[in-house]
């Protein structure tokens, strides 16, 4: 039984006859590069560099291991690893079989965790063993045993703990010289409106989202934003630091980089002098990143002692981006800036290169190849230029709906096939939209969206709470951290220590612990009862404001 991909026999019937959609996975791109280039390099991290002969030698080595673990078409498989070449080699070794990648966050628990693998089923994980001080290893076991199917951990290095698989002894066990070359091509026919990627996004609901995404649907994203308004190439250098697990990292550095033949370099995390030292080292054209990343680099120190000047075009997305932070970079660097706006499920608008810094820091660009987009009221009421709504859009790069959540698609797609974002964005007289605000519940810190209901159903279980309210609290670094409003019950008192502490308990990611408590007598609500967010997130800000 093929993964639920939502994708109709319409669908692919109507998408493939306008040329959308094709035949070619993106097994095929990987496969047509190691026969055009193969001494090309392709994948580099801090340890390992790949040629585009070796990426796809190592992708079929990998995918016949997975085949003798057990793993087969259609197993989705976790993976909580962070940004190196193993991951993007799993990636595309389970698609060569048919199978899909789950890349899930670091930062996520056993509460996260706990709720995938359920819905998944996966049969295997592939983790780090330690990461940041975090024993990933212990976690999984402790997982295992409320989940019959998973069967294998696959740990990352060698030397790993009893009663997990060894992914370094993986990598080096060469079964494709025990098989016919033509293999997996034979006995594993894939196609390209297979599910490639199963990334999980927060929103409004409580729980993660899987959205499935095609090598269609990503092949229609990628030509739309990053081959042709990116223009990124066959001689681009991509340097990223961004996560390899969710839209943003996966397209503009894992797949695009696969469809063109280019160059990608994988940082672990963001760190303003490594970022610098590989765009010189490395003579990158093309770096990707959240403002706060950009901000970091301008201001490091050493800066001027490296050359940046192989940088063609910066990527920016997740949060606007200040025009004077623009204009900096393209002094600075002697680059074009531009500016992404999307999501897991994959809607997109993004500037061209070349605008006015006023135009990408304020715009998200005009209406978004092969696609059509309207602004609606609460009503689903087309508005006009100028008039604030619902960003909805219908596009062959979006998903067809979640991963075994009927009730949800039934809420955020529409009779007419328009997928309705929850963004608030407006249409100018010159033909620019422009993002307003966040119609969903949702908090990002860092570039993670945290679901504040979530953390408000988690919230709700400490008996010391009567209500609460999680809201957006506004940090120069991060964009947002989690304030929580609380109303205590009766005798009780609570501090932010009692709510972390909580938090900890209940084993939740780190990045969705609140980093402020107020607590407040009354929450402010409507004569219906919903409570008045707005009030407080102009509260907190106020508060902020004063203490400076």
């Amino acid at each position: 039984m093929a993964i639920e991909s939502n994708v109709t026999k319409e669908q692919v019937d109507y998408y493939t006859g306008l040329g959308f959609w094709d035949k070619w996975t993106f097994c095929d791109y990987i496969k047509r590069w190691a026969a055009a280039f193969p001494e090309k390099e392709a994948l580099i991290d801090s340890k390992t560099r790949l040629t585009w002969s070796q990426y796809g030698m190592m992708m079929d080595r990998m995918a016949l291991n997975f085949l003798e673990l057990g793993i087969k078409r259609d197993d989705l498989v976790v993976t909580q690893i962070p940004n190196c070449v193993e991951a993007i080699i799993a990636e595309f070794a389970l698609a060569r079989i048919g199978a899909c990648v789950v890349p899930l966050a670091m930062q996520w628990r056993e509460h996260e965790l706990n709720y995938v693998l359920g819905q998944t089923e996966s049969p295997a994980v592939i983790v780090a063993k330690e990461y940041a001080g975090f024993n990933y290893v212990n976690m999984m076991k402790g997982l295992q045993s409320k989940h019959a199917r998973l069967k294998n951990i696959i740990v990352l290095g060698e030397d790993v703990p009893e009663g997990t698989v060894s992914c370094k002894k993986l990598w080096d066990n060469k079964l494709e010289q025990k098989y016919d070359a033509d293999y997996l091509d034979k006995n594993f026919k894939i196609d390209a409106n297979d599910v490639l990627t199963m990334c999980f996004t927060s929103g409004t609901e409580a729980d993660p989202k899987g959205c499935p995404r095609t090598h269609n649907h990503w092949k229609v994203f990628e030509r739309s934003a990053f081959l042709h308004h990116l223009m990124e190439n066959v001689h681009d250098k991509v340097v990223m630091a961004l996560p390899w697990i969710n839209l943003f990292g996966q397209s503009v550095g894992v797949l695009s980089m696969a469809m063109v033949g280019g160059t990608l370099i994988l940082l672990d995390g963001f760190s303003p002098a490594v970022m610098a030292q590989t765009i010189s080292k490395e003579k990158a054209t093309l770096y990707a990143g959240v403002p706060a990343m950009h901000i970091a680099l301008l201001n490091y120190p050493e800066l001027d002692k490296y050359d940046l000047s192989s940088l063609r075009v910066v990527a920016s997305g997740g949060a606007p981006c200040p025009t004077a932070v623009i204009k900096q970079m393209m002094a600075k660097f002697g680059c074009l800036v531009w500016n992404g706006f999307g999501s897991n499920e994959g809607h997109l608008n993004v500037t061209e290169v070349g605008l006015a810094p006023e135009l990408v820091s304020t715009t998200i660009g005009t209406p978004q190849l092969y696609s059509q987009t309207k602004i609606v009221d609460e009503n689903n009421n087309t508005l006009g230029a100028g008039k604030v709504g619902e960003f909805c859009q219908r596009a062959p790069f979006i998903i067809s709906g979640y991963y075994k959540r009927p009730d949800l698609n039934a809420q955020k797609w529409d009779k007419d096939g328009f997928y309705h974002t929850g963004d608030a964005c407006y249409l100018d007289e010159n033909g620019f939209y422009h993002f307003s605000t966040r119609l969903k519940d949702i908090i990002i810190r860092g570039g993670m969206n945290i679901s504040a209901e979530e953390v408000e159903f988690l919230l709700y279980k400490n008996p010391k709470v009567q209500n609460v309210a999680v809201v957006g609290m506004p940090d120069a670094k991060l964009g947002e951290k989690c304030c929580a409003y609380i109303e205590v019950k009766p005798g009780e008192t609570i501090a932010l220590a009692d709510v972390q502490a909580f938090m900890e308990k209940e084993n939740v990611a780190k990045y969705k612990w609140p980093e402020r408590v107020e607590i407040i007598k009354q929450l402010p609500r409507t004569p219906t009862g919903k409570i008045l967010k707005y009030v407080l997130r102009d509260d907190i800000a106020k508060k902020l404001k004063e203490k400076k």
